[in-house]
C-alpha cells in the first residue's frame, strides 16, 4: 500500500519544490509501523476469534454503542475522499505525462475511475493484496534501477551541491518562451555562456539552481515536519489498513509486512526524492515539454529519461505501468474498505438491520459510485503538490478515532468519554478551521488542535463516566454476545508475543529525533518555504 500515489507523484514533486524537506516521508513510514505494531497484534487476533467483518468491528464489540460506531465510521471514512483523491490526480497526471498532454487531466480522472470500479465489482480485498505484492517489486527493482541511471547520468547529489560544480550551466529563459509560442515543446532552450544577462537561469548544480534546499529549516518548517510524522500514526486506522490486517493469514505475516515497509522506503521513496531534486536542478535546460507548470517531476524525469536509449526507455516504462497498476490497486482497496465499513456499520447496523444481501451490496455499490465521483471533482482543484498537504489533513481527522482504538485495546475506557472526546474534538476542528486557531502560533494544523481537545476531553470524563450505565447496542448483542473486556483480550493474547514496549518507545523517540532542529551552519539563514 505504500507504493502508490504518493510515492510515485507526491514524494518526487515535493522533493522538486522542497528539497531535502520531503526527507520527511521516511520517518512518517516509520510512524506507520510503529501505529500497526501497537493495534495490530491484538486487533487481528480479535479479527479471527470474533469474527470481525468491517473495520470498526473492533468498535461495536468492545463499546456496544451506536453513536460512538457511527462517529468512528465518519472519522475513518471521511478522510478516505482525500486519499481517493489523492490516487485519482496521481494517474490523471501520470497518464498525461505519459501521453505528453494528449490525455488531459479530467479524462485521465474520468478514465482512472471507471477502471477502478470495474475492479471493485471483479474483485475483493485478497485479490488487492496479491496484486500489491507483485506491484511493489517492479516497483522496488525499477525505483533502484532510476537511481542508478539518475547517477550515472546526472552525478551524486553530493556532487551537485556546490554552487559552482562541474555540471553549472545557464539557460536562456526568452528562448524557453519561444518555444513554447512556436508548439518546439520537445526542444531544449537555447544556452547562455555566461551568468550574465538576467534571462540567464543556472542549472546544473543545487547550490545555483536552488539556493533554498540548502537553507536551514525555520520553526515552521520544522512543526510541518514533525505533524507531519506524527500523524502518520494513525494511519493504520484507515479502513483499508485495517482490512488488510484482518485477512492476514498469520501473525507472522503481519510482522513481515512491518519488516517490509520499515525498508520499502529507502528503496522507493529516496529514489523518488533524489528524482525530484534532479528535476528541480536541471529542468531550466530541459525542452518545454519536460520544465511547462503541470509539469509533475516524475513525468519530466520520464521524459528526460526516455531520452537516454532503449534501457531508459524500458525502465520509464516499467515504473509508469507498475505505477499505474499500484494507484489503481490501491484505490480499490480504499473504496472496498469504505464500502464495506459504511455498508455494516451505518446501513446494517443501524438504518436496516434487517436488510437482505442483496440490499448491504447495493448500498455498498451506491457509497462506491458516489465517493469516486466526489474524488473526481475534488481532483479538478487538486495537483500532486497539494499531496502533503492532503494526507496531513487526512491522517489529522483519523486521529480522532484513535482514543477508541488504542485506548480500548489496552485500558476499559468508558464509551462515554470517548464519544464526548470525539464531538468535542470534531466540533474544535471546525471551529478553529472556520474561525481562528489559537495554536497557529505553534503552527499546529487545524486536525490537530481537534484531536489534542479530543484526547484531554476524553482523560477529563474518564472518571465521572466510568460509574454510568453502559450503553445497548442490540446489533453488537446479535453480533458479538457479550461486550468484550480488556480481561478478553489479555485472554486471548496469552499465547502470543506482543511487541515489546521499551522497543516502541524507543522507535516514538527515533521518529522526534527526526524533525530538523538543527540550524544556519548547513547554510545561509533564511525561512523555507
Amino acid at each position: 500500500a505504500q507504493a502508490e500515489g504518493y510515492t510515485v507523484m507526491g514524494v518526487p514533486e515535493e522533493a522538486s519544490l522542497k528539497g531535502y524537506l520531503a526527507l520527511r516521508w521516511l520517518p512518517a513510514i516509520t510512524a506507520i509501523v510503529l501505529g500497526m505494531l501497537v493495534c495490530y497484534p491484538r486487533m487481528r487476533r480479535l479479527s479471527v476469534e470474533r469474527s470481525y467483518r468491517s473495520p470498526n468491528d473492533f468498535v461495536t464489540d468492545r463499546y456496544r454503542s451506536k453513536v460512538l460506531r457511527v462517529l468512528c465510521s465518519l472519522c475513518t471514512c471521511m478522510p478516505q475522499l482525500f486519499y481517493l483523491t489523492v490516487q485519482v490526480v496521481s494517474f490523471a497526471e501520470l497518464l498525461n505525462g505519459v501521453t505528453l498532454g494528449f490525455v488531459p487531466k479530467f479524462a485521465g480522472m474520468v478514465i482512472f475511475s471507471t477502471i477502478i470500479l470495474a475492479m471493485e465489482k471483479l474483485g475483493g480485498m485478497n485479490s488487492v493484496v496479491l496484486s500489491d505484492a507483485v506491484q511493489a517489486v517492479f516497483m522496488i527493482v525499477g525505483f533502484a534501477l532510476m537511481l542508478v541511471v539518475l547517477t550515472a547520468r546526472f552525478g551524486t547529489l553530493q556532487a551537485l551541491a556546490p554552487a559552482s560544480c562541474p555540471t553549472l550551466g545557464f539557460a536562456n529563459t526568452t528562448s524557453v518562451a519561444l518555444l513554447a509560442a512556436s508548439g518546439d515543446r520537445g526542444v531544449p532552450p537555447a544556452l547562455c555562456t555566461a551568468p550574465g544577462p538576467s534571462e540567464c537561469v543556472a542549472f546544473g548544480c543545487i547550490g545555483a539552481a536552488r539556493p533554498d534546499f540548502h537553507r536551514a529549516p525555520q520553526t515552521k518548517a520544522q512543526a510541518a515536519h514533525f505533524f507531519f510524522v506524527a500523524n502518520f500514526l494513525a494511519f493504520p486506522l484507515n479502513p483499508h489498513m485495517v482490512q488488510r490486517a484482518y485477512v492476514a493469514s498469520s501473525d507472522h505475516a503481519l510482522r513481515l509486512v512491518a519488516l517490509v515497509l520499515l525498508v520499502s522506503p529507502f528503496l522507493t521513496m529516496v529514489p523518488g526524492i533524489v528524482a525530484g531534486i534532479v528535476k528541480a536542478t536541471f529542468s531550466p535546460s530541459w525542452p518545454v515539454v519536460s520544465q511547462a507548470a503541470g509539469v509533475s517531476a516524475f513525468s519530466a524525469i520520464g521524459n528526460e529519461l526516455k531520452r537516454l536509449g532503449a534501457f531508459e526507455y524500458f525502465l520509464v516504462a516499467l515504473l509508469t505501468c507498475s505505477g499505474m497498476a499500484s494507484i489503481m490497486s490501491t484505490a480499490d482497496s480504499v473504496i472496498l474498505g469504505v464500502a464495506n465499513a459504511l455498508s455494516i456499520d451505518v446501513f446494517e447496523g443501524m438504518v436496516a438491520p434487517g436488510a437482505s444481501q442483496r440490499a448491504v451490496i447495493l448500498f455498498g455499490t451506491a457509497t462506491s459510485v458516489i465517493m469516486t465521483a466526489i474524488s473526481v471533482v475534488c481532483g479538478i482543484f487538486v495537483t500532486s503538490a497539494d499531496f502533503g498537504t492532503l494526507l496531513t489533513l487526512q491522517n489529522g481527522v483519523i486521529l480522532q478515532a484513535v482514543p477508541a482504538f488504542v485506548l480500548g485495546l489496552f485500558t476499559e475506557v468508558p464509551a462515554k468519554a470517548v464519544v464526548a472526546g470525539i464531538v468535542s474534538g470534531i466540533a474544535s476542528f471546525v471551529l478553529v478551521w472556520l474561525v481562528y486557531n489559537p495554536l497557529g502560533g505553534l503552527h499546529m494544523p487545524e486536525p490537530n488542535v481537534g484531536a489534542l481537545v479530543n484526547f484531554a476531553v476524553v482523560a477529563v470524563a474518564w472518571r465521572p463516566t466510568r460509574g454510568l450505565v453502559p450503553p445497548v447496542d442490540v446489533y453488537g448483542e446479535m453480533r458479538f454476545g457479550p461486550p468484550l473486556t480488556v480481561a478478553d483480550i489479555r485472554e486471548r493474547m496469552a499465547g502470543s508475543v506482543e511487541p515489546r514496549r521499551p522497543l516502541l518507545v524507543l522507535m516514538a523517540l527515533g521518529l522526534l529525533a527526526t524533525v530538523p532542529f538543527y540550524g544556519a551552519a548547513c547554510g545561509p539563514p533564511g525561512p523555507l518555504p
